[in-house]
């Protein structure tokens, strides 16, 4: 039951971050498959991941990986842990929504 309750709990995480990341305008994502995190393309904000990252950091305190970390040819992707909270997650992608 509990590895159940789990399992449910990071769904609920995954649809929430694609469903909500997708409001934010400029950013993309694809559905997450198997894993915690989700990879939006940010190649509208007119920023490569590099850039989106070091202000999501510097400027709105969010940790997230640029997509060059997963190869040169995702430059215009970030990748965003949803091994967290709801809570954090809400608020990680509020303060994101205005870079």
């Amino acid at each position: 039951d509990e590895v159940k309750k789990i399992v449910k709990e990071f769904e609920n995480r995954k649809n929430f971050i694609h469903e909500n990341i997708n409001k934010i305008e400029n950013i993309s994502c694809f559905e997450p498959g198997g894993a915690f995190y989700a990879f939006p393309n940010i190649s509208k904000t007119g920023l490569n991941g590099n850039e989106f990252c070091d202000l999501a950091l510097n400027e709105k305190g969010v940790a997230l990986v640029p997509g060059t970390s997963f190869g040169d040819s995702a430059k215009d992707f970030i990748r965003i842990s949803f091994a967290n909270s709801l809570e954090n997650i809400e608020k990680a992608l509020y303060r994101i929504s205005d870079i």
